[in-house]
């Protein structure tokens, strides 16, 4: 059988539904679909530039496949085809990730401010989400960000200064690479072992070491803000355990990668 692939031109979503149209303007054209928490659950992550695509079927709303990928592990994953052009060989898994550690630093400490937003791996956003699934009505600045997913969630910020290097998920990021030896050790003991780029990660969440005295993350309500080591360890202390390797949900664990 002739395999098909899709090569990202531009940054896409991709959704764990192939109706984007719904899930963009809702039936009323103006609304997007989020949950309580203001988060639009559909979104997986957000495809780069030059990511490879198997295409698996063509759905019945307009654009829309059904792909999957080698580098994230889901069954149900829809791209519009758009943000894309047709290929037919899979030379790349993923981007071209070949940055080094002081670039990675300092496109990390660039996304200073940006919005924190569910699924999101690409600060800029997506501005063409608006000519392809354009709103009835005018929207205001934060709803403009929200609609073209301006922002990064915690591993997304990870995720988009990497090109696409590291895993999507923090699931992933728990046992990513190496583990350091940080059990029953006090929050000074931790801050004075760890490097920067090193990876504080606990359940649903991940910190990355800055420099010798901050964390960088992007927080639910904060976005990406620059925090104390030290009191960044402090907090998480109060509700998790320093663990060798991720067993429990009670654990965090730091993971060196670089």
């Amino acid at each position: 059988m002739f395999i098909k692939y899709l090569k990202v031109i531009e940054e896409t979503p991709i959704l764990n539904s192939e109706n984007f149209s719904y899930t963009f303007r809702k039936r009323d054209l103006k609304t997007l679909k989020v949950d309580q928490r203001d988060h639009i659950r559909e979104i997986e992550f957000i495809a780069l530039r030059d990511m490879i695509f198997q295409m698996l079927k063509k759905c019945e709303s307009p654009f829309i496949y059904k792909v999957k990928c080698d580098f994230y592990k889901n069954s149900d994953l829809y791209i519009d085809s758009r943000f894309t052009t047709f290929v037919n060989n899979n030379p790349s898994k993923k981007t071209n990730y070949c940055i080094s550690k002081k670039n990675i630093l300092q496109r990390l400490k660039e996304r200073l401010g940006s919005k924190y937003i569910w699924g999101g791996n690409f600060s800029n956003g997506i501005s063409k989400l608006i000519d392809y699934y354009p709103p009835k009505d005018k929207l205001n600045n934060d709803q403009k960000n929200h609609w073209i997913l301006k922002g990064v969630d915690c591993s997304g910020l990870l995720f988009e200064v990497t090109n696409g290097f590291t895993p999507r998920n923090t699931c992933d990021l728990l046992h990513y690479k190496e583990s350091l030896k940080i059990k029953n050790l006090s929050p000074l003991e931790i801050k004075n072992i760890v490097k920067p780029l090193d990876l504080i990660v606990f359940k649903g969440h991940v910190v990355i070491v800055l420099d010798k005295n901050f964390t960088i993350e992007s927080r639910e309500n904060y976005g990406v803000i620059k925090t104390s080591i030290l009191d960044r360890l402090h907090e998480i202390h109060h509700t998790k355990n320093p663990a060798n390797g991720y067993l429990t949900p009670q654990d965090y664990v730091i993971r060196r990668w670089v």
